[in-house]
């Protein structure tokens, strides 16, 4: 497949289909835990709390590790559902850049409010099967934790762009020189997470999902593309909701034919709860001319795809999902947090605390600054004239806001303690102190 973009012909491999060959992205899986798990756990974890939400004002004192010993992690990690000590289970599917930037700062915002995140990774591939794959990873105490907005970077090494085939960057030309050949690739692209997201659950997944009273799927970009396609029974006949960030479930230049880009390939449940987070500007995936989806769709001698609306109201719709909620966020493109992270955690914070709930209740959504229309909410910043990061750093001068619900477990980590006046994080959005 050559990639004129970059003056590159790249050979791309058949997929192996084996699902045993895909257990190294839950054996190297980054995990993040509540406060009170990693006390309830301390001996078997060992080093000290290395996690904290965005500060100043969030929750501090979780765990972020690597899975090293598997069987016996995933053993604890099936005990912790039972322990009580977080309030669910959220699978992550991360980006194509692997568990790093907002992929890791998802698990560091969530352990906060009291859930186990566990996000298998995919660049954990060994080189061998000559796929993708970063080499080294970083061990638990070599990875610096400090920075929220930063790349939280578990890797020593990373997989440059194309120096593996799947180690890809996406441009317009290479798509447009070659689409039948590009759509081959975007499949077997998302095989490769498909395959890893079985091999969790068929080796740990039965007992693990079991294990949990509320387990979530949540994707990020790439990994909420593979999320929304995604299906196994055993995982989706436990799932509590599905979380799709930075992905319009439509056919375009990701997937392969229009079929491919019903949300789990219409087999799940429809009344099954779904949210789509998406920048209404995403430089991907977005409605605008500008976005890759768009530009691609409107070539008509080279190009496939759309219609191209930016989010997944419609496919909610034709689908017939009876709890379906989306947002979009005016003004921003494919990275969401670093500008909105007070609005996307409490939207995040409402969906896990009651899936099934009106998302017209909820307390992020019905604030000022957010309108509704078409079925679709627009929503602000919730952040004042200052950004939550700037120039990939945490700015120390936004404010910390949470409008959302919590979960009643996530009371006893005392999530927001000496901010919130609420002592109980369930019913109304708690109110602010003076």
């Amino acid at each position: 497949m050559y990639m004129p973009y970059h003056k590159k012909t790249v050979a791309v491999p058949a997929i192996p289909l084996n699902v045993t060959n895909y257990t190294y992205a839950a054996d190297n899986a980054m995990v993040s835990i509540p406060a009170k798990c990693y006390d309830m756990y301390q001996a078997k974890l060992g080093l000290t709390p290395n996690w904290n939400d965005r500060q100043p004002g969030g929750p501090k004192g979780m765990f972020y590790f690597r899975i090293s010993d598997p069987a016996n992690e995933y053993e604890m990690l099936s005990e912790m559902g039972q322990s009580g000590c977080a309030c669910g289970l959220v699978i992550l599917a991360h980006g194509t850049s692997g568990v790093t930037w907002q992929s890791g700062s998802y698990g560091a915002m969530l352990s906060g409010m009291g859930y186990v995140v566990i996000a298998p990774d995919s660049h954990a591939m060994p080189a061998s099967m000559g796929l993708k794959g970063v080499g080294k990873l970083k061990k638990t105490a070599d990875i610096a934790t400090a920075n929220y907005c930063g790349k939280l970077n578990p890797y020593e090494e990373t997989c440059g762009t194309w120096e593996f085939p799947f180690c890809y960057s996406t441009k317009t030309d290479n798509i447009l020189n070659d689409r039948q050949t590009y759509r081959e690739y975007v499949e077997r692209n998302y095989m490769i997470r498909k395959l890893e997201l079985d091999a969790l659950v068929e080796t740990y997944g039965s007992k693990l999902v079991s294990a949990w009273n509320k387990v979530f799927l949540l994707g990020r970009s790439e990994g909420a593309m593979t999320a929304a396609r995604y299906y196994n029974p055993t995982l989706h006949q436990k799932l509590s909701g599905l979380i799709l960030s930075g992905w319009s479930c439509e056919f375009n230049y990701f997937m392969s034919c229009a079929d491919h880009a019903k949300v789990c390939g219409d087999q799940c449940a429809k009344t099954m709860p779904v949210l789509n987070i998406n920048g209404k500007v995403d430089s991907y995936f977005g409605a605008q001319d500008s976005s890759v989806a768009a530009t691609v769709a409107a070539n008509t001698t080279h190009g496939y795809g759309g219609p191209i609306t930016g989010n997944c109201r419609a496919a909610f719709t034709a689908q017939g999902f009876a709890k379906s909620t989306v947002v979009d966020f005016p003004g921003v493109s494919h990275s969401i947090m670093y500008s909105h992270d007070n609005a996307l955690r409490s939207v995040l914070g409402d969906f896990l605390a009651d899936p099934a709930s009106d998302s017209s209740t909820w307390g992020s959504l019905k604030r000022q600054g957010c309108t509704l229309d078409a079925g679709i909410y627009e929503c602000d910043a919730d952040s004042g004239d200052q950004s939550p990061c700037v120039s990939y750093v945490t700015n120390p001068e936004a404010p910390f806001n949470f409008r959302g619900k919590l979960a009643g477990c996530a009371a006893s980590t005392c999530f927001l303690k000496g901010i919130y006046q609420s002592n109980s994080f369930c019913g109304a959005a708690p109110v602010k102190a003076a």
